[in-house]
This record gives C-alpha cells, structure tokens and sequence, in this order.
C-alpha cells in the first residue's frame, strides 16, 4: 500500500533529512515535494539534493508545480502572468487575471521546462495537483478565460484535457509517472467530466482531494469522501489505472480530529490502496493551515493509515 505525505517550506537539506526520518519511522513510504516557480528559479539544486536524499532515506518521492501558474494547487505566489502578460488568463471585460492560461504557448514551454528539470530528479511521480481555470466564487466574469489562444478551443474542459495531454506526455518521455487530483465535483474548476482525464493514455493515476470545510459535520464527511472514493475507485478500474485518494491535515478544528480517520478508512473501505495526506505534522509550520492541535492530527493520521494498511492486507 502506498502511504504518502506531502512536505514544504523548508529548503535546508540537513533539517529536511531529519524530517524524511521521522516521516519514514512513522509508517510513510512515500513523500510529495512541491515544486513551486520559486523553486526552480532559486532553488534547483537544492531540490535535486532534497530529493535524493528523501529517496535514500527509504521514500519515493512525488512532485507537484505548486501554484505554478495559479493553474495548480499550493500557498505559492506566481509571477509568470506579471512577468510574460500574455501568458494570463483574461476575464471577460478584458481584465487581465493573475493566472497564467492553460492554452497559452508561452506557459506550455515553462511547462515543459518545469518537466525537464523535475524528472532529472530521482522522483517517482509528478503529480499534477488540481488543474483548474481561475475562478472567484462571488464574481462569474472571472470564471473563464477570453484570451485569443481559449477563442480557439471550444470549452474549458477540452482546454485542460489538451493540457493535460501534453503535460502528461512529455512527462512519459522522461519515463516518470503521472498522477492528476481532480477537485471534487463542488468546485467550477472546469474539468466536469473525470472520464475524460482517466482515458489520457499518459496518465498513471488519478485521484481526488474531497476535503471538508470548518463547520462540517461528520456526515458530510462520510457522505463526500464514500461518493467521491467510489468514483475515482470505479474509473480506475474501468481504465486501468491506480486510484488515489487525499486525506485533509489542514485547517482541522480541534474536537474533529476523528474526522482524518473516518475519511482514510472510507477511502480504504473502497479498496483505495494509495492515501496521501495534506501535510506534514498536521500542517504545523504554516499557520494559514496550521490545525488547531496539529501533533493530535498527526498521530491521529498515522494510526489510520496503520490501520487501512492491514484492513487491505491480502
């Protein structure tokens, strides 16, 4: 069973290696590294070095571009679109927005540079985290991009489809795996139709991220995870791939802690047998998602997943 965890913000490897430890010795035998613009601009090297040293530390190692773009996921700050304008999305009065767009020429070949360097690293994975036009809940013209290059295509979801393709593919070329999280189906992300992602012939794993909001009930809980767990569970097999779910370790109120165990075990119920939790010791050392007692969360998710491995021992 893949267990995994994900890990940011530190860029000094002697203090990194003491974390790998304490990851492995609690039971993980995977971890994901974010990759964000700053890191390949200031930090490469580094991250090569983290990497490796994670891998010798008895963990493979995934990586995702962390807000690279505003396109993915991550508490990362982008410069692509202030830096290449035409890059960005645009919104529908003309207003150019602060996230780059998938169909731009410009950012595909960042991506493609982003790819290069990432899979010269000793990484099993890269996982595309989140893949989603820019949008604002509380303002609809900022939902879709009306640049030149979106005129030509015909919906959002075949702009991230084509997108993905590509991304996925050249990642192939370097023979390394790739993984897309999908948003659960409450966000207007733009990639409504999940099949569509599963039948990519690059892409190795798909995956979903049902996380719960503060103030939701453990019902809720139940509910989102067992839905969306059966689903990715379900495409999975219909398209040989290997399903993922994401546990939430961020933002936990104190008192649902049981929450995290409740969700590994219901994804592990589905015969899920890859869990990746967001993020190390209960996302302690960034306090935008620190949980209320984040050491509880920790040990909380650490006990769950011991337990859903031996629930899918054979």
């Amino acid at each position: 069973m893949k267990t995994g965890i994900s890990y940011f913000g530190v860029r000094n490897p002697e203090w990194v290696r003491k974390d790998m430890q304490t990851i492995r010795e609690a039971g993980f035998n995977h971890v994901l590294h974010t990759f964000s613009e700053e890191d390949l601009q200031y930090y490469p090297q580094t991250m090569k070095e983290i990497i490796a040293l994670s891998k010798r530390e008895g963990l493979n190692v995934y990586v995702n571009p962390w807000g690279v773009g505003r396109v993915f996921g991550g508490e990362a700050y982008t410069e692509l679109a202030a830096r290449t304008p035409e890059m960005a999305q645009v919104s529908q009065d003309g207003q150019r927005l602060v996230a780059a767009c998938p169909n731009s020429p410009a950012f595909r070949d960042y991506m493609k540079k982003w790819i290069k360097f990432v899979c010269q690293c000793d990484i099993e994975t890269v996982f595309w985290d989140e893949p989603h036009f820019y949008f604002e809940k509380n303002n609809p013209q900022l939902q879709s991009c009306h640049c030149k290059h979106c005129a030509e295509q015909s919906s959002k979801q075949q702009s991230l489809i084509s997108f993905l393709s590509l991304l996925t593919e050249e990642v192939h070329k370097y023979g390394k795996r790739n993984s897309v999280c999908l948003l659960p189906p409450w966000f207007p992300a733009g990639l409504e139709n999940w099949e569509e992602v599963a039948k990519l012939p690059c892409v190795d794993e798909i995956g979903s991220d049902p996380y719960w909001e503060k103030g939701d009930t453990i019902e809720k809980v139940r509910h989102d995870y067992k839905e969306v767990s059966e689903k990715i569970a379900n495409l999975a097999k219909i398209h040989n791939k290997e399903p993922q779910i994401w546990i939430k370790n961020y933002h936990i109120e104190a008192g649902t802690e049981h929450f995290v165990k409740e969700a590994t075990e219901i994804a592990a119920g589905t015969g899920i047998k890859n869990i990746f939790a967001w993020s190390y010791m209960g996302s302690k050392y960034m306090d935008w998602l620190r949980c209320d007692n984040p050491e509880l969360v920790w040990k909380t998710q650490i006990k769950a997943l011991s337990l859903a491995k031996a629930l899918n021992q054979p």
